[in-house]
């Protein structure tokens, strides 16, 4: 190569369209992966695999080099091309169009969807298609626009969400969100009357290591720093509306915060007192919380497909159960009594931030979804089932 003369930068693959089914994927293993075993490799390039799944498929012939099924602790060379061969979808590929979300702010460089519950945000575990970001894909399906999340909310969270249309706004966007340059603030539906009209929780966030559940966390002076900042927003008799900001990310940390003043959110099923809100609950005096040991019904033997295909089951009817609520239908339990809300009550409220280009501040708000802000009117009225 003549001196001075710079070698041609390398052409990045184009971001993978999720409103695609795939039927395989193509790796190309380069000279910093010589000499590594082909099951290490995989399972670095698909870190939405479990090892067990990377296993199966090899197990099953599903990673090929030149056309051949390979060993899981081939040694790889560099320049060698592995193949691996997707399952068919478990699910209806056919919801991916007909996924519910708001654009709330748009422009050429980036936008704020709303979103409501039940709904997962990008693919995961049992769902691979019918996710906000499949659906946001489909939106953009024949542009150059390859929509990228910024910040994620849990699958019953719902809310605000900021995406970007391309690498360099996420990452600028990502990073104001890294430097607590972004304002996010949620309302949540707690149990009982919050005493303190304002207050900031500051207290350490770990995994919880007694848990059967990885993600779940706890109190841990040892572990990370976590700050939440509450306001009471209205009281509600025996629960509370409060407005939460965030002053740091860990996960589930409202709900790990609020559960440790006394006061977890209205439905929560892993930190809260009840799994479900019924009309029967606002009576005096009020029934034992409804609790289930698993909204899943997980039993011993399951394979990832029978739990996966649960999961989609139950999170389907609890989602025609959301939208029965939000057209002001009624959703029986029994013969007597009826549903109010059915998942943890958390909803993405506000987001603040500067224009990555613009630096113009954008402030943008989403009221609270039907399920929530019936069961808050219901209480302000102090309704009860006759």
């Amino acid at each position: 190569m003549p001196k001075g003369s710079r070698r041609p930068r390398k052409q990045k693959d184009p971001p993978a369209d999720l409103s695609e089914v795939e039927s395989a994927r193509v790796y190309r293993v380069e000279l910093p992966q010589e000499g590594m075993r082909a099951d290490r490799f995989v399972a670095e390039r698909t870190p939405w695999m479990s090892r067990t799944k990377v296993q199966a498929a090899f197990d099953e012939g599903r990673i090929r080099r030149g056309g051949v099924a390979i060993d899981s602790g081939k040694k790889l060379r560099s320049g060698d091309t592995l193949e691996l061969i997707l399952p068919p979808p478990h699910e209806d590929v056919s919801e991916m169009a007909r996924i519910p979300y708001d654009i709330i702010f748009e422009d050429e460089h980036m936008f704020v969807v709303s979103k409501p519950p039940h709904l997962i945000v990008h693919p995961t575990g049992g769902y691979r298609y019918t996710t906000l970001l499949n659906a946001l894909h489909l939106r953009f399906r024949g542009t150059d626009v390859f929509p990228r999340l910024v910040n994620r909310i849990d699958k019953e969270t719902s809310g605000l969400i900021l995406c970007g249309k391309d690498a360099p706004t996420t990452g600028a966007l990502g990073k104001a969100l890294e430097d607590k340059a972004v304002v996010k603030e949620y309302l949540a539906l707690v149990e009982g009357a919050v005493e303190a009209e304002h207050q900031m929780i500051d207290k350490a966030i770990a995994q919880d290591s007694d848990a059967e559940v990885s993600m779940l966390r706890r109190i841990d002076p040892n572990g990370q720093e976590a700050r939440t900042e509450v306001w009471v927003e209205q009281r509600l008799g025996r629960f509370t509306l409060v407005r939460c900001r965030l002053h740091t990310g860990r996960m589930h940390q409202i709900r790990v915060h609020m559960q440790s003043i006394g006061h977890p959110l209205v439905c929560d099923h892993h930190y809260g007192l009840r799994d479900e809100l019924l009309e029967s609950d606002l009576r005096e005096p009020p029934p034992a919380p409804t609790r289930i040991e698993s909204p899943y019904g997980y039993k011993d033997g399951d394979s990832d497909a029978d739990v996966s295909d649960r999961i989609r089951a139950v999170d389907t009817g609890k989602r025609h159960e959301y939208e029965s609520l939000a057209k002001g239908e009624r959703v029986p339990r029994g013969e007597s009594d009826a549903l109010l809300l059915g998942r943890c009550a958390l909803h993405s409220h506000l987001l603040r931030f500067k224009h990555p280009y613009t630096g113009h501040e954008i402030e943008l708000t989403a009221p609270l979804p039907a399920d929530i802000a019936g069961v808050v009117a219901r209480l302000e009225t102090g309704a009860r089932p006759a």
